[in-house]
């Protein structure tokens, strides 16, 4: 017996589901602006927002310049897509506008550019291949981790933002460029 695929839009955002909550990817069109990866909350409402005391239906995690959102959205998108596939869900590409993205890969979007976004650029490599060799479950993780205290854009390199950063970009086995996978925590 065949199994139905899930319909979605974007990159695994269920279309069964009313308002789901989701990530944001906005990419604007001209060249100079900033890409934005914004965290909506959908029908489950406003999120208390610690940091500004408020209610918060949106929140931007994080900015990246295009420059740097270019050398890393191949690898994401490759690497969303073969999950996606892997659930028999549709594969979905970056494009200018707002994309949706499922609230699971959402988080780890946010892990790796967190990594990348004060980061030297000849170290952006070595972040993408870090980030590939983490479990997904190892990204929500880090997500959870660095999020309360340091989740909006501009907390740049601070606290787990800057452990994120280090760990990916320099921490063991990451400085080689191609080591597509680190030591996790079953090997040892």
């Amino acid at each position: 017996m065949a199994s139905k695929s899930m319909a979605t839009i974007g990159y695994g955002v269920p279309t069964n589901e009313i308002d789901p909550q989701r990530f944001v990817v906005r990419i604007p069109a001209n060249g100079r602006d900033l890409v934005e990866v914004i965290e909506d909350f959908g029908i489950t409402g406003p999120q208390y927002d610690p940091q500004t005391n408020m209610r918060a239906d949106r929140v931007v995690r994080c900015r990246l310049d295009q420059k740097r959102w270019r050398q890393i959205s191949t690898a994401v998108r490759t690497a969303f897509n073969e999950r996606l596939k892997g659930r028999k869900m549709g594969a979905s590409k970056w494009t200018s506008g707002d994309n949706d993205v499922h609230r699971l890969l959402g988080r780890e979007l946010c892990v790796l550019v967190w990594a990348v976004e004060s980061c030297e650029s000849g170290l952006i490599a070595a972040a993408i291949d870090a980030w590939t060799g983490l479990r997904p479950e190892e990204r929500w993780w880090l997500y959870s981790m660095a999020v309360h205290a340091t989740g909006r854009a501009e907390d740049i390199d601070k606290g787990w933002r800057k452990a994120i950063r280090i760990g990916l970009t320099e921490g063991a086995g990451a400085v080689e460029a191609g080591n597509k996978r680190q030591i996790s925590f079953e090997d040892l």
